[in-house]
This record gives structure tokens, sequence and C-alpha cells, in this order.
């Protein structure tokens, strides 16, 4: 059963007032496709990819699914489910992993040592292999379930764990984690997955890519062999079928084909900065570069508002859609942006898809999507109707990653762009070129080193310098001194995108003019710390 609107779907009251919100009347081809199938209770792998609107596919019948039946009882879960949650705990538990200040390791509160922890039971759960997919779908439940009664958490790692550890003792009825940090409050006993009744698996062939398929077997034998389970993957390789035999009964099957990559009238560059300094780069360049016309992309709503909100305070007149806003809200912003009344508009990859404008002139990735397939689409907003874009990546060394995977789906590498006042090399990687970006272009102000020719005597940035450490600029969670990255094995597992434990960066800095010696100045660069000071960090 294929659909063409969703007033054909018996969804509960408070999920179809959420889609309204949002604007949509029509699903996409995966959610025609998909929904109906999990609405009637089927296991499903859906192979799309990403930009389809593959997430709304399984939150809504997720959502409508957990309002229209009951709580699985304690005792429902059966004993096989319960000997696996007891055995992942104790896995877990003795894995090395640090634990958190609340709890012991053993289901109980670290200031009460006699006061055992109840644990968070979630009726589903949703995994994904990194924090801001994990984040991202947290928002969507948040859009569609807003009404519902229905709580939801999101844990990741990279972030403290007290503080999820507090929103899991709310009791969350969904939950949506990266499975390291999941495995970690299993094993501290404040997660038991005897309760779920739906399981998303996400981006599986991610999951196959940073080794995460081993925990993701752990925890699916922690769950009920009974409840539903859901795969959602780019691609199915052999080992992503394999591990969907494994998990799922009798699974329907739903694809959408990929969208051909078309970005040949769109002039491509990235710019390599610290983070910190792209709240200080965007309104310079859309100012200096006469943008009447751009489109900043972030990651979260929360960022987009922030970056809106700046652009407005240095006179370029900016709004922001994101789910947060009101379908009423972001059809204004959006007209105000093609009559010209704003010169920015600043969205997120799930608002941006009511966007419509011919003559877009700019697209700015203020943060890299961490899926390829965002990036074209995000970039396909200029260059419309025969005109020339313009596309412009901010890169930081936390995204280099993400770049060199856009590169590889383009076929080509991104001309790397020095021409600005915050250029910071990026490492250089093993195989000798930088760690993203190819043809570069170079002005008075860009006479930095060679990533490619280290000077003597000097570590380039992220490798190992004497003595161990790692010279200027290498950071946590990248490949210094030896130690593993952010999504690399350490200790025979995949660290899910936590920093990691680099060694610590060498001095390295040189003076620049009118720069304090050992903070990196080169000359020919501004001096910063009164605009850093000012500026809103984003």
């Amino acid at each position: 059963m294929n659909i063409t609107s969703f007033a054909e779907l018996a969804l509960a009251d408070s999920i179809r007032a959420a889609v309204d919100r949002q604007g949509y009347s029509q699903p996409t081809p995966i959610q025609a496709q998909a929904i109906p199938l999990l609405m009637n209770g089927h296991d499903l792998i859906g192979t799309a990819q990403t930009g389809t609107g593959k997430t709304a596919a399984f939150i809504l019948p997720l959502l409508d699914s957990l309002l229209r039946t009951e709580p699985l009882p304690v005792e429902a879960a059966g004993p096989a489910a319960a000997a696996a949650n007891d055995a992942g705990a104790a896995s877990a538990a003795n894995s090395g992993r640090p634990s958190g200040r609340r709890s012991n390791g053993r289901g109980r509160d670290s200031r009460r040592p006699n006061r055992a922890v109840q644990p968070a039971r979630p009726r589903a759960l949703i995994l994904a292999p990194t924090r801001e997919l994990a984040l991202q779908i947290g928002e969507s439940i948040s859009d569609y379930g807003r009404g519902s009664g229905l709580s939801h958490t999101v844990i990741f790692g990279g972030a403290p764990k007290p503080s999820q550890a507090a929103k899991l003792r709310g009791r969350p009825a969904i939950l949506a984690a990266t499975p390291g940090r999941l495995m970690d409050f299993i094993g501290e006993g404040l997660i038991d997955l005897s309760g779920i009744e739906i399981f998303v698996l996400d981006e599986a062939d991610r999951m196959l890519d940073m080794g995460f398929v081993p925990e993701v077997r752990r925890i699916a034998a922690m769950a009920p062999r009974r409840n539903q389970t859901v795969l959602f993957s780019a691609t199915m390789p052999p080992a992503i079928e394999k591990l969907a035999q494994e998990l799922l009964t009798n699974p329907e099957r739903v694809a959408i084909a990929p969208k051909e990559v078309t970005v040949d009238r769109i002039q491509q560059s990235v710019l390599h900065m610290k983070k910190e300094d792209k709240v200080l780069l965007l309104p310079e360049m859309i100012k200096d570069h006469g943008m009447f016309r751009v489109i900043v992309f972030t990651r979260t709503k929360h960022r987009a508002a922030k970056i809106a909100k700046l652009l407005s305070k240095q006179e370029i007149p900016a709004d922001a859609i994101h789910g947060d806003r009101t379908q009423g809200q972001r059809q204004r912003a959006l007209e105000s942006f093609r009559r010209g009344k704003i010169q920015a508009l600043v969205a997120t990859d799930v608002a941006a898809r009511g966007i419509d404008v011919d003559d877009v002139t700019h697209v700015i990735n203020y943060e890299i999507p961490n899926e390829a397939e965002s990036y074209v689409h995000r970039i396909g907003r200029t260059g419309r109707a025969g005109t020339e874009g313009t596309a412009i990546a901010f890169c930081d060394r936390e995204e280099l990653k993400d770049l060199r995977a856009i590169e590889q789906l383009l076929g080509t590498q991104i001309e790397v762009n020095r021409e600005h006042a915050y250029h910071a090399e990026p490492p250089v990687a093993r195989n000798g070129r930088s760690g993203g970006g190819g043809r570069s272009r170079r002005g008075s102000n860009a006479g930095h080193q060679d990533s490619r020719r280290p000077s003597s005597g000097r570590a380039a940035a992220g490798e190992r310098a004497s003595g161990g450490r790692a010279g200027n600029g290498g950071r946590p969670g990248e490949r210094a001194g030896g130690r593993a990255a952010a999504g690399e094995r350490t200790g025979g597992r995949p660290n899910d995108g936590r920093p990691g434990r680099g060694s610590r960066p060498g001095n390295g800095g040189r003076p620049g003019n009118g720069s304090r010696p050992g903070n990196g100045g080169r000359p020919g660069n501004r001096q910063q710390g009164g605009n850093r000071a000012a500026a809103s960090r984003a």
C-alpha cells in the first residue's frame, strides 16, 4: 500500500496535528512505502539516502504504536531478555569504561550506596552511529511527539554522563542512543532493555564502517525477540544483509534509488579554520563578497537560531528556519528571503525541505554535514535554472572525516581557499596530503607552511613531535602519538564519536604580528581577541 497523503493514515490525533504544524501534507516516497508497513507491525529493511525523509518514516509509526499500546509488563520480556540484560550489564561493567558519578556500576546511587537506582526501561530504542545523527533524531521526536505525552531522551558519547544519567531517571519512553554510551549506561545498571517494543537501527552501513556491529548484536540480544525491528541503510553490503537476517523476522523491504549527483554548475571551495573562528569569518565573508541572497546551513536548530541573531546584530538582515519554528514563521521567513527583504537564511537540513528559491547566489556550510548526501542536497539550492552558483564550506579539524566522505561521493577533491585571515592548515594524512581538500588557492596572506612539506624540526599538525607529544594543532580525538581517533577502535571497541585520548599538543606556536608568542599567530592575520570576546559563540 502506497499513500499519497498523510490524511490517508490513521495516525493518532496528536501526531497528525504535529505533521500539520510542520507543514507537510504529502509523504516522500520512502514515507509512502514504509509508514503503512510499519503501522501494520511488520519488520522492515529500508534502503534510502539521507534527505529522503527516512527519519519521519520510522518516527511517525513508532510514536503512533506507543500511543496505542500499553507498555510490556516486566515479566513479559521473558527469561532470555532478562538474562541477556544481566550478561550485557556485566560485560559492559567489566569493559574498562569509566563509570558515571551517579552510579557505582551495579545500579546503585553512588551518593547513597544502599539505595538501588531504578533503571530506565524504554519502550523504543533507536540506535545511531554518531552523536549528530542521534541529536537529529531527537529533534524529530520532539517535533512529531509534541502533545503526545511520550517522553524521550538522547544519549551519546563526548558529553558529561551525569546530565544524561539524570534524564534517564525520568524514565523516557523513547531512547535515541549511540552504541558506546548505551553500553556504558547498561553496564552501570541505569538502562534495562527488556521492555523494548520497537528497535530501530538507523544508518546500519555506517555502523559497519565504524566497527559497531558487534555491539549492535549485544544490544539487540538484550531486547525481547518479539519486538518490531527496523533497519535503515543507505547501502546493503553483505555484512549488513547478514545482520538483518539475524535481527529481523520476515521483513518487508522498501528502497529509494539515490539521486544522481549533479554539481557541475556550482563552484565549490572549502575553508579550513578553527571552530571558534567560524563565527568571526561568516559575517565578514557575507559583507566582503556582497552575498545578497545566501543560505547558511547548520547541523542543529539551536545553532541556526544563534547564527541568525549574530548576523542580524552585524547588520546583515537574516532569519532562521528550523524545527522549533511554526509553519507560519517558516513561511514568512522564506517569503522575506524570496523577496529580498532578508539577505541570509539560516537553515537546518530538515527545515530546508521547503526552500524553493531559484536565484540563491551562495550556500555556506557553516557546519559540514555528517552525511555526504546532505552536502549535495544543501549546495543544490544554488546554481538552479541554468545559473552559476557558489558553495562554500567551513571546515574545522573535527569535520575532516566528513569532508573526505563528501569528496569521495563527488569523486573529486574540493578546492581549498586560503585567502582569508583565519586559515588553519589541516593535519597531514598518512598518504601525504592534507586532511581534506585538494587544489588550493593562496593569496598574499596565505604564506603558511605547505601541509605536504612540514618544516624541519617541527611536527605538522596532528603528527607525533619529538618526545612523543603531538605537534601544534594535535587535538584530542585525532590520531596523535599512535592513539585511536574518534570512530576507531580503542581497546577492542570503537570510540563512538567521543573525543579520543590524543597526546597533549606541543607548543609549536610562533609569534606573529600582533600575536602572543606560542599561540600560533601568523604574519598577516589580524588580532582577533577583541572581536572574539565581543562575538557571540555559535
